[in-house]
């Protein structure tokens, strides 16, 4: 079940028409609680525009045919209708569900069509009706909140840049001046007209930090690895050995993955310090030079400065034949 109490409070909220009720006819079509309801061909429906999940569990679907086959499908699919030459409407949530009817051989199901008349209605409408049944994961629902922020600011105070929405979320977290008040009431009122389950510090703190990881471990978040986990996991500086410890991350605790982390940290800090390390030869030929710099050679016998002479011009005949080879 949504946590909205009052679906159609959304159209008030974002200063969006109610939808009309369609009248009891012979084509299908009735009023079902504001909503039309009509029995329209799956492949004439879209993906939805602002559909944030990323990844579909082949699990997830496989269950939904299996509930079909045993009950059939006795609900709607909600979507919008649309002005394309190849659809006629776009999904606002059921996405999975229509994959599922499709493979199941369904051409055509039941649809709830909404009136939904600006991007920040529809973004809503659409992250509410994805969560509604299975929570988005901690990525996609980070991309999925500054989405619905960024529409907000754009109907209420202008477009903004993307870049600036978390600096103004962590001035809300952090309690510092406001730079642009109006900008900072618009992210409060819209998060808490969205009941978002995460507070703006949690946020700030905890999801912020996961648009700068890179694309694995952005990648083993919609998979399923924690957040905390990818955090850690970030840590690594090896790209090969991290991969290993993604793959096996599913299965581990975030303090196994901590400590494992913290011995990958261990092992890379010895390595770093034996290729530093100085080769002995030339640790003592720095030496030699040191005190080659306190001798007065014009006081030292013909014969040592020649066989000195002799010595320093091999060691330059050798880096120049090694400077050569390279």
């Amino acid at each position: 079940m949504s946590k909205f109490k009052n679906i159609g409070s959304w159209n008030s909220a974002t200063k969006t028409a109610k939808p009309e009720e369609a009248t009891v006819a012979q084509n299908g079509q009735s009023p079902h609680g504001g909503k039309k309801l009509v029995e329209e061909n799956l492949e004439r429906i879209r993906r939805g525009r602002k559909q944030y999940r990323t990844t579909t569990e082949e699990e997830h679907i496989l269950q939904l045919m299996a509930s079909i086959r045993e009950h059939g499908f006795t609900g709607s699919l909600p979507v919008i209708a649309i002005e394309d030459a190849n659809y006629d409407y776009e999904y606002l949530g059921g996405h999975t569900t229509g994959e599922a009817l499709k493979r199941l051989g369904y051409t055509k199901a039941l649809l709830s069509v909404e009136e939904v008349e600006n991007p920040l209605a529809l973004a809503e409408f659409s992250y509410q009706l994805n969560g509604a049944n299975r929570p988005l994961n901690a990525l996609d629902d980070t991309f999925a909140i500054l989405d619905i922020l960024a529409e907000a600011l754009t109907l209420q105070v202008g477009k903004v840049e993307p870049d600036e929405i978390p600096t103004l979320i962590r001035q809300i977290a952090r309690d510092t001046a406001k730079v642009d008040t109006a900008k900072v009431d618009c992210i409060k009122d819209t998060w808490e007209r969205n009941q978002f389950a995460i507070s703006i510090k949690s946020f700030a703190a905890s999801r912020l930090p996961l648009l700068q990881l890179p694309e694995d471990l952005k990648s083993a978040i919609q998979q399923g690895v924690s957040p905390a986990s990818a955090l850690e996991l970030n840590k690594i500086e090896d790209a090969a050995t991290r991969a290993d410890l993604i793959e096996q991350a599913m299965e581990m605790s975030v303090a196994d993955i901590k400590q494992a982390v913290r011995e990958v940290a261990k092992a890379e800090t010895q390595t770093r310090s034996a290729q530093k390390k100085e080769w002995e030869p030339l640790k003592i030929f720095r030496a030699v030079s040191t005190k080659a710099k306190k001798i007065n050679f014009d006081s030292i016998p013909a014969t040592k400065k020649k066989e000195l002479t002799k010595a320093i011009q091999r060691v330059q005949e050798l880096v120049e034949e090694i400077e050569s080879a390279s």
